[in-house]
């Protein structure tokens, strides 16, 4: 239970960060922010919590499992962004190919982030310990300077900079996942051999 408990507050903590943010500071809309923070997040957690045993089951070898849990849950996500919250692709035909992608790409990682990464600070292994550890010595700086600046740019420059930065800020994340990614697999090969 302690796990889980801390699974789910690694995971909310990470999602309000961003949820914060675009749903409170941008569009000033307390109710689904508060639906967000206590019934979104916590039922999507739980939703993983619980399903990623199955996961576990269905793939061999922790390395190939982690990549499984990340991708998995990145499109969860993503699914849930498309057809709950109406941002898919096709919603604004109007946008640039480039930027509805890398739009499309920062929400995976999000969802991804807020999926895998009560996972990696809930594991006891060195590997996964020094990956949150460098998150965190990235993350945790550049959210304090993304919400400085978004408390100070003029309301009328919010949306477009604030989003801009929330993406590159969980699209950078994924350099700290590549290189776990890229350790595990290396890990288990050296193993195996």
């Amino acid at each position: 239970m302690r796990t889980f408990l801390a699974f789910l507050a690694i995971g909310s903590l990470f999602a309000t960060v961003e949820e914060f943010l675009t749903v409170l500071v941008i569009r000033h809309d307390l109710a689904s922010y508060l639906f967000t923070l206590f019934i979104l997040f916590p039922v999507f957690l739980t939703f993983v919590w619980s399903s990623s045993r199955l996961l576990n089951l269905l793939i061999r070898g922790q390395a190939a499992q982690e990549l499984a849990h990340f991708f998995t849950y990145g499109l969860v996500g993503l699914l849930i962004e498309w057809f709950l919250m109406g941002l898919a692709p096709w919603s604004n035909p109007n946008a640039h190919p480039a930027i509805m992608c890398i739009f499309q790409l920062g929400m995976f990682s999000f969802w991804a982030t807020v999926a895998f990464a009560p996972r990696l600070f809930t594991n006891a292994q060195e590997l996964s310990r020094k990956t949150g550890r460098a998150i965190l010595k990235f993350y945790v700086p550049y959210f304090v300077l993304v919400y400085l600046i978004s408390f100070l740019v003029p309301e009328q420059m919010r949306f477009v900079t604030v989003v801009s930065l929330v993406v590159f800020g969980y699209l950078t994340l994924n350099l700290f996942y590549l290189q776990y990614f890229r350790r595990l697999f290396s890990q288990s090969t050296t193993i195996h051999a």
